[in-house]
């Protein structure tokens, strides 16, 4: 199993879920293979940090693992079969989502499921994009997710593939979850008020 870790004022500490932020630089110890995971609004001195720590780890087992840079939108299936499925978000909500608290308000959360470049749920990648309607496309699937309920929107052009991934993302979140979570699947033009308002359509 891969360790993540966060790279943070310049040392670094393990984090339990694969939630990466755009800001931020992270480090996945999968034993063999060492990657540095870069956000693309990180830091230049987070990006050293990352380097340095990986470097220091590839030393301690005498340059055994190889050390890979990847960048944010062009991670590899190997690495994201390593992670897991992998929730790409903003920095703040990252710090949020990462907290074991029981939060009694939840930002509401869209992210767009694209692409047929996943094999398996276990190296699909969940975007988060700005709430808007402007961020909706035909051919993609989205989840908006307010805690209580999970709107999977489908596009017109979207896959079955990616309609499929979408019911299955929205399931893992309300496995993760206290509480009893509402699945709604949208077909994009058939909104209901309540994703309407949300949205502003």
């Amino acid at each position: 199993m891969a360790k993540i870790y966060l790279i943070k004022e310049g040392d670094y500490e393990e984090i339990m879920q694969p939630v990466f932020s755009t800001g931020d630089t992270y480090v996945v110890d999968a034993g063999d293979r060492i990657w540095i995971w870069l956000g693309e609004k990180t830091t230049v001195d987070e990006k050293f940090a990352g380097a340095f720590i990986s470097n220091l780890m590839d030393k301690q087992r005498k340059g055994k693992p190889r050390v890979e840079t990847v960048h944010q939108g062009n991670e590899p299936l190997e690495f994201r079969k390593t992670v897991g499925p992998m929730r790409i978000v903003d920095q703040d909500l990252a710090k949020s989502m990462l907290k074991k608290t029981e939060k009694k308000t939840h930002p509401v959360v869209m992210y767009r499921i694209s692409g047929e470049e996943f094999e398996t749920l276990d190296d699909v990648q969940f975007v988060q994009v700005p709430l808007s309607k402007a961020s909706l496309d035909s051919e993609d699937v989205f989840l908006i997710d307010t805690y209580d309920t999970i709107y999977i929107w489908q596009g017109k052009k979207s896959s079955v593939r990616e309609k499929v991934v979408g019911g299955r993302i929205a399931r893992k979140f309300d496995a993760e979850r206290v509480g009893v979570q509402k699945e709604v699947f949208v077909e994009e033009g058939e909104e209901p008020d309540k994703l309407k308002k949300i949205l502003g359509l």
